[in-house]
């Protein structure tokens, strides 16, 4: 990389699940969360949930590979955990780091993320 040159931040990457066949509802919204969840790649993490549009059934996201997260990470991830609350969805984890949930437990935000704790939460 050039010297003086800024690294371009890595966006989580957003996946539709698909429909079970024959079923005619929505597929559910799946965030992949980036290994840094912190300040530095809020901007990038916020367009991937804005960007998410989750159907009736909510959102499920996978933090299996965050290795860093911070408070400005947590923010926008409870944010959209109560963004979704209110719109009567729910919001599913398929993976949660250890690095997420110390964090989140730290911070008390584990029931408003839905975020399981300790041996009980997805790897």
């Amino acid at each position: 990389m050039p010297r003086g040159a800024k690294a371009k931040p890595r966006r989580a990457s957003v996946k539709r699940a698909a429909s079970p066949a024959g079923k005619k509802s929505p597929a559910a919204a799946r965030l992949v969360l980036p290994a840094d969840c912190t300040l530095r790649q809020a901007t990038a993490l916020q367009s991937s949930l804005l960007a998410l549009q989750p159907g009736p059934q909510g959102a499920t996201l996978d933090g299996a590979a965050v290795q860093r997260v911070d408070t400005a990470g947590l923010q926008l991830l409870a944010a959209f955990a109560q963004d979704e609350a209110k719109a009567g969805r729910t919001l599913a984890w398929s993976g949660a780091s250890q690095v997420l949930r110390e964090a989140g437990a730290r911070l008390g935000l584990l029931a408003v993320l839905s975020l399981p704790a300790g041996a009980d939460a997805p790897p």
